[in-house]
């Protein structure tokens, strides 16, 4: 049976792979993934693993590894490791969700991304630049949509398909190879979970209460 345990037990593994291609520190990589593989056995044990090994990768690895997907696991490895109950984890992952989409929005109100000067660069192929402009729109009031919907009960639902939307999208659209790809699957994956779990779609863990 799948649970948030699990799938984040996979998405650990698969950023475990990223680093390891890139021959990031052994004994740092080897908690973290000890940590992806207990988790893949709903072992609680799993998120301190995951915490430990992730902070020694934020601190080590090269910066292109430990960007905000890096960031994300350890994020919500650090609020199951410290929440004492399922609440308390729902409610802190939903505020994760709000503050890593509400800083998305705001750094993207500038002038290189308004004008679609970074959408070109970020895309596989060239689009006419009214289209850059409608997706970046598009983009601002998905991202800001998303930041709100973990809050409301009757909108978790639709914030988690839009959330699989949206970085499904991005995982086809986006340029960059197999490396970019794999971030995105696991940043993608990570917040796409959050929502889940926020909305009741994929338990905690499979002895865990209902959600609030």
């Amino acid at each position: 049976m799948l649970s948030v345990e699990r799938i984040l037990g996979g998405l650990v593994l698969l950023k475990g792979l990223d680093l390891a291609l890139t021959g990031s520190h052994p004994a740092a990589l080897a908690v973290f993934l000890a940590g992806g593989v207990l988790l893949l056995r709903d072992r609680a044990l799993g998120w301190p693993l995951v915490l430990t090994g992730g902070l020694a990768l934020l601190a080590l690895a090269p910066l292109e590894l430990r960007r905000q997907h890096l960031v994300l696991l350890v994020g919500i490895a650090l609020v199951a490791t410290v929440a004492r109950d399922d609440g308390t984890r729902l409610m802190l992952w939903r505020t994760q969700l709000s503050a890593l989409y509400g800083f998305a929005v705001l750094a993207k109100l500038n002038e290189a991304f308004l004008s679609g000067t970074v959408m070109a660069e970020a895309l596989r192929v060239p689009l006419p630049l009214p289209v850059l402009l409608a997706l970046g729109v598009s983009l601002l009031g998905v991202e800001a949509l998303l930041a709100v919907t973990p809050w409301v009960p009757r909108l978790r639902t639709a914030g988690t398909a839009a959330a699989a939307g949206l970085h499904g999208v991005a995982l086809l659209i986006v340029a960059g190879g197999p490396p970019i790809a794999l971030r995105l699957l696991v940043f993608g994956g990570a917040l796409v979970l959050l929502h889940a779990a926020s909305a009741g779609l994929v338990p905690i863990r499979r002895t865990c209460s209902p959600r609030p």
